[in-house]
């Protein structure tokens, strides 16, 4: 069944592939996974286990009740603007079988906030963390008001807000992690939240492109303005050389080709902030030893989408399952005790992925 399903959204182009499979987890016909000995935790969060799915597939709320029967113990939907967009001209999503990495250039396609908010109020029962995962619109006058206004409409409904900044697809978005603007995006973010009476964590998600000087600017914004983690990373505007084809088509890259930059990116952030932030690795995971290795070098979360399109929907399963056997090979009796042991040559020779 796992590799019918694979098949058959790959005969697809990939946005026709991507509404089967929201039409498909909307219908909530998987089963669910439970794996309660690797708990993890963030701020006041408990996750039931250290895989999520990244914001992108769920771009709207459509389905994340259906995903969390994979196995994910959380979903990241949106990125969620105040008013619903188009996004970018098609075509905008480009597979790379051979290097198995996408590259899209989506510009926060979405039904917008009050669409998504219905989908919530209907679906308030669910089994496993909800983030929604925020931006501005590409036209907005005010961006960085944006975020408050869409944290005001959304805060009840969600477990954490996700802070967009780092997406390459909206003109102008990344300037938002400058020193000068970021803390204005994160008061914004926080005064909508507070305005909803709400106190939700704040998660900021930060590209893999930053300078070491541009990160360690944002790091230090994070920490003073108490944020419950970072996420480590978006997508890459940068080419491998060894990538096989479409390495001209404009957007962000992810998938395997990416897990080397933004895995090297999360034990950087981790020495940096000297373990005063949490933090959650995201980039190029597919298979069990790539999660485990983010989690050996400082995250407490690891989140995955491209992997998902790639793996099949038992990739979950799969991955929970060894990183429990990793945890007893390797002496931890939790996944707390795991996080951030090992630098990241360490972890690489530890799990032979080198």
């Amino acid at each position: 069944m796992n590799n019918l399903i694979i098949y058959f959204l790959h005969f697809f182009d990939p946005e026709t592939a991507h509404k089967i499979a929201i039409e498909i987890l909307s219908k909530n016909y998987f089963v669910s996974y439970d794996a309660p000995e690797l708990i993890t935790k963030i701020s006041n969060i408990e996750f039931k286990n250290p895989i999520g799915l990244a914001a992108g597939l769920d771009k709207s709320g459509k389905c994340f009740n259906g995903i969390f029967k994979l196995g994910f113990s959380s979903v990241e939907i949106g990125t969620v603007t105040p008013l619903g967009q188009q996004g970018n001209p098609k075509p905008r999503v480009f597979r790379l079988y051979e290097d198995r990495a996408v590259i899209n250039r989506y510009g926060f396609n979405n039904d917008g906030m009050e669409l998504v908010k219905n989908r919530l109020l209907k679906e308030r029962h669910r089994k496993g963390v909800l983030g929604i995962n925020i931006g501005p619109n590409k036209n907005s006058l005010n961006p960085i008001k944006d975020y408050n206004i869409i944290a005001k409409k959304l805060a009840k409904y969600s477990d954490y807000i996700a802070i967009n900044v780092s997406s390459p697809n909206t003109p102008g978005l990344r300037k938002l992690q400058e020193k000068s603007l970021l803390s204005d995006v994160i008061d914004s973010t926080k005064e909508g939240i507070n305005e909803a009476g709400e106190k939700k964590p704040i998660f900021l998600k930060i590209s893999p492109d930053l300078l070491t000087s541009e990160l360690e600017d944002v790091i230090e914004i994070s920490i003073l303005n108490k944020l419950d983690a970072i996420i480590v990373s978006n997508t890459t505007i940068e080419r491998p050389k060894l990538l096989n084809n479409s390495k001209n088509q404009l957007g962000g890259l992810s998938g395997h080709p990416l897990f080397e930059k933004s895995t090297k990116l999360l034990e950087v952030v981790k020495k940096i902030s000297n373990n005063e932030i949490k933090l959650i690795g995201v980039g190029g995971v597919e298979n069990a030893k790539q999660a485990y290795t983010k989690i050996l070098v400082g995250a407490n979360l690891v989140q995955l989408y491209t992997g998902l399109l790639f793996q099949g929907p038992k990739i979950v399963k799969v991955i929970t399952n060894q990183i429990s056997e990793f945890l007893v090979r390797d002496g931890f009796s939790s996944i707390e005790e795991a996080v951030g042991s090992l630098s990241y040559k360490k972890a690489l020779n530890l799990n032979n992925l080198e």
